[in-house]
């Protein structure tokens, strides 16, 4: 029961510290949605006037910066600082390289393990499923400890899981199952056309938001510590 009582209180720090500095900056509330919405432009923009390898390279580009943007800007909410749309090119280089970095990691292990998955299409799917696990706080890793190759994001990631792999997965767990339940819930938007998508694409963008604010706040509350030692502070404190 004590267990259950100390991370509630983690958990519950985590989720009202990402309330109050989203509270500061409540426009950051619409980036999810602003960026996808320019990155969908742009995809189709590059796909229909270039060839698919001068187009993908771009998108990837592309995605690589909207990436940097939005570490960028959850970085300053984990930081309780007031950040503004004036930052935005500060954004797009802050942890550009990171991602491209990441990005050209797992272009190469695709390009290793190819051929394995022509042969055996069905591991593509569990293939998938390690790498959401073990690449998991990739995002929290590189915009709070600032790792810039690919290789050590990817093990510095790892090692945290490692660690804290219980005290990470079992909220991670719930939000899934919960973004899965709402998934269902917005499809009834649809109902309505074009509207509806619009203002199912606020609803699900708002949620990812808080959700990725609180991410970076639990990231830094498990970072350093452990298990043993959380439960000598709560004894003790």
């Amino acid at each position: 029961m004590k267990v259950i009582v100390v991370y509630a209180r983690i958990y519950g720090q985590a989720f009202t510290s990402a309330l109050a500095a989203i509270g500061k900056n409540p426009w950051t509330l619409l980036l999810p949605m602003g960026l996808a919405v320019t990155w969908m432009v742009l995809g189709m923009v590059f796909g229909a006037a270039l060839d698919p390898f001068s187009g993908g390279l771009l998108i990837g580009l592309a995605r690589s910066a909207a990436l940097s943007i939005y570490c960028f800007f959850l970085g300053g909410l984990v930081a309780n600082q007031k950040v503004g749309l004036d930052q935005l090119r500060t954004g797009i280089g802050a942890y550009f390289w990171s991602w491209i970095s990441i990005f050209f990691v797992l272009w190469i292990v695709d390009l290793v393990l190819g051929p394995l998955f022509k042969a055996n299409p069905d591991l593509a799917t569990p293939y998938s499923l390690v790498l959401l696990i073990a690449l998991n706080t990739v995002p929290e890793t590189i915009y709070l400890k600032g790792t810039r190759g690919g290789i050590e994001t990817i093990q510095r990631s790892f090692g945290f899981l490692q660690e804290h792999w219980i005290e990470w997965f079992i909220p991670n767990g719930l939000v899934l199952g919960a973004a899965f339940a709402l998934s269902l819930f917005g499809a009834v938007f649809l109902v309505f056309g074009a509207a509806g998508a619009v203002v199912s694409g606020l609803v699900v963008g708002v949620l990812l938001h808080v959700y990725a604010v609180f991410r970076g706040f639990l990231y830094e509350a498990l970072d350093g510590s452990t298990h043993r030692q959380r439960m000598f502070r709560a004894r003790n404190g």
